[in-house]
């Protein structure tokens, strides 16, 4: 059975309360410590590639190591000083037999067209027209220098140019370098020729002269590979004494390197120093606790909302540690994240107290402490204000939003302060702008993950689960459509009033959803059910009715874990009867036993509990009673209704039922003003009409 602990029950003043504070107390001081004080960036120096050094560095003691970025420029210039590696495209021989058959082929058909020439079947100027068709690449001078050649002069000349491709297909020709092959194939071509034969036969050639290899990049990269890795690493000495950086010289990477091997980049930790850390970590981690277990009893006493707060904050710290002092790296850790998490998740007075805490952190792990600290507040703070009920995923979007113009904002005043330039306010808006978005990404991608881990229901698992085509609420209308219809109005009532009163309206609805599903596994014991059907309870005896009603509490138990609802909605199911006596059933008892002297006890007859232990369960209570109890009237004016409404809630009220639930007389007053007003409207009169009433005309209301 599910039976759910009241806050109550947990918050006492005992030493279990004390205990608690006190384990979490440590341990928010040690890990906030531990942050604070762990080498996890910035240092002694805080220097980066580019700056100009404001003072010279000299080296305490010698140390030697090897550079990464000498040795990484070393291997890069070996790598770069390798040839490209060329690979055969075909055998040489194959296409230089092609190109031949190619180029003879195209000398025998201007053999031809000279031949007919001689024997008169076509006429000179056939022989141009022929001669352009098949050497279209010929010039017009090329053309009228070979149209009168005689055919023993032209066959000088094909094998003048035959002799020069020959030998340039027999050697490599790279695929590129094929202009400068041309050009030397027609520098080939024989001396014995006329320089207009010559250029002719070297154009006959070059016009054949193809690629045979071409360059691999697999091989040739593969020989950059073996360059690289025949070069050995760069050690670099650095002596006592030594200037490492001169003043007024621009810091290099090597630089770094140096400062880095001789601790220069490591954090100095002075004993007052680790005494100021302790007496921060000491100081936030007592606010933090004292202010979740005064203000926020509903993260602090239970675990897993705990345990998300706390993991959360000392993630989020290392962040920040990681990039103090980075110049605009502190101002992309999306400390705004965390604060979105927290607000959708947790609450957000949780996330509130998130955001102080981040910003004071930062402030004290970067050496400007106002610059960072006000920029961790202001995102966190315009994160906060406009993810507060977020139903809906574009609320992120408007949130980071916020975030970029915050940022933004406070970024462009601090730079204005610090007589920053307009460069260096333009990087940090930049800056800014990325948090955001890291800040809306990390939530929206992480916040269900972290729910789900966590056992945190969030406002879109709501929405998914009032959701009628959801798996169970199908079902529930299919088996049951008296129950399903009841539940609907249910949730109606139940979201009206808790809006009313300044509950969770979300929550109220879904949870008047399913809290009848245990109806489902014997749907015929349950009026609304029977549609008009032989009532199975007037065979039997109050006692065992009593125990078929009650069943329902168990089995909706059931198939809530069956079916993977939330534990928050499965609570609902139990609470909403509360310890509730089942009066029909106990006053058949009491008439059926009055004859016979017997007394029948109330307790025999009361649902098993709790009692709600919510202002939402408390709500669903008595919207599920006043619903049952309206739909029974007669007549359902607003005085037979109101009258109902105060009588079932009067009921609750003295036998003790809402005694767990957060409300107050005026609330109580307010749910039933809010049950009435709804009632109205869905049971609202229609006018009668005459028997003649046109078709066409659809009655008003």
């Amino acid at each position: 059975m599910f039976i759910p602990r009241t806050l109550a029950e947990t918050e006492g003043p005992g030493r279990g309360a004390w205990a608690r504070a006190l384990i979490v107390g440590t341990f928010l001081t040690l890990a906030i410590f531990a942050t604070l004080s762990v080498s996890l960036g910035g240092g002694q120096v805080d220097l980066s590639v580019g700056d100009v050094a404001q003072t010279d560095i000299r080296a305490a003691q010698t140390v030697n190591f090897i550079s990464e970025s000498q040795t990484e420029a070393a291997r890069q210039a070996a790598a770069d000083a390798v040839a490209s590696v060329y690979e055969q495209i075909a055998p040489r021989a194959d296409i230089r037999a092609r190109q031949l058959r190619f180029y003879d082929a195209l000398a025998r058909s201007i053999t031809n067209i000279l031949t007919q020439r001689n024997a008169g079947t076509i006429s000179p100027e056939a022989v141009v027209t022929r001669l352009n068709e098949v050497a279209p690449t010929f010039s017009d001078e090329q053309v009228a220098l070979v149209a009168p050649m005689t055919v023993s002069h032209w066959t000088s000349v094909s094998a003048a140019g035959r002799t020069a491709l020959e030998a340039a297909l027999s050697g490599e020709v790279r695929e590129d370098a094929i202009s400068e092959a041309r050009q030397e194939i027609r520098a080939n071509v024989t001396a014995s020729l006329a320089q207009p034969e010559r250029e002719l036969a070297g154009d006959l050639a070059a016009g054949q002269l193809v690629a045979n290899t071409q360059i691999s990049d697999e091989l040739t990269e593969a020989a950059r590979q073996d360059a690289r890795a025949l070069v050995e690493p760069v050690a670099v000495e650095v002596r006592q004494g030594q200037t490492v950086v001169r003043q007024g010289d621009p810091i290099t990477v090597l630089d770094l390197e140096k400062l880095d091997e001789l601790g220069l980049t490591r954090p100095l930790m002075e004993a007052t120093t680790i005494a100021g850390h302790g007496l921060i970590a000491l100081l936030l981690s007592g606010l933090l606790v004292g202010f979740l277990w005064r203000f926020k009893p509903d993260v602090w006493f239970r675990n897993r909302s705990l345990l998300l707060f706390v993991l959360a904050l000392v993630v989020s710290a290392v962040a920040v540690r990681i990039a103090a002092d980075r110049t605009l790296w502190a101002y992309v850790v999306p400390t705004a994240a965390t604060v979105l998490v927290i607000a959708v998740l947790l609450d957000a007075g949780a996330a509130a107290a998130m955001a102080v805490t981040l910003a004071l952190l930062a402030g004290v792990m970067n050496r400007d402490a106002f610059g960072p600290a006000a920029y961790a507040l202001t995102g966190g703070i315009a994160a906060l204000v406009t993810i507060a009920h977020a139903e809906r995923l574009n609320m992120f979007v408007r949130a980071g939003v916020a975030i970029a113009v915050s940022n933004a904002a406070i970024l462009t005043a601090t730079g204005l302060i610090g007589q920053n330039d307009l460069p260096g306010i333009l990087q940090g808006i930049a800056a800014g702008a990325v948090n955001a978005g890291l800040s809306v990404l990390l939530a929206v991608g992480s916040f269900t993950v972290l729910g789900h881990v966590f056992g945190i229901m969030t406002v879109f698992q709501l929405l998914e689960l009032a959701n009628p085509s959801s798996r169970l609420l199908r079902r529930l209308l299919l088996e049951t459509p008296g129950t399903y219809h009841h539940s609907v109005m249910v949730g109606n009532l139940a979201e009206r009033a808790a809006e009313t009163i300044g509950a969770d309206p979300l929550l109220a609805r879904v949870g008047a959803y399913y809290h009848d599903i245990g109806k489902m596994k014997n749907p015929l014991a349950f009026i609304e059910n029977q549609a008009g059907s032989r009532n199975l309870h007037d065979e039997l005896d109050p006692e065992t009715s009593a125990r078929i009603i009650a069943s329902h509490i168990r089995d909706g138990i059931d198939l809530g874990y069956e079916h993977g609802l939330p534990v928050k909605i499965i609570g609902f199911i139990p609470q909403h009867h509360g310890t509730a006596v089942m009066t029909y059933f106990y006053g058949k008892a009491l008439r059926e036993l009055g004859a016979s002297g017997d007394v029948a006890t109330s307790d025999q007859y009361r649902y098993p509990g709790p009692k709600p232990q919510s202002r939402e369960a408390a709500i669903l209570m008595l919207s599920d009673g006043v619903e049952a109890s309206v739909r029974s009237l007669d007549e359902k004016d607003e005085p037979a209704i109101r009258g109902m409404v105060n009588r079932i809630v009067d009921a609750r009220v003295e036998d003790g039922q809402l005694d767990d639930a957060d409300l107050t007389l005026k609330n109580i007053a307010q749910i039933k003003e809010a049950f009435v007003q709804q009632l109205l409207g869905m049971y609202h009169s229609r006018i009668k009409y005459p028997d003649q009433v046109p078709t066409s005309e659809p009655p008003p209301g």
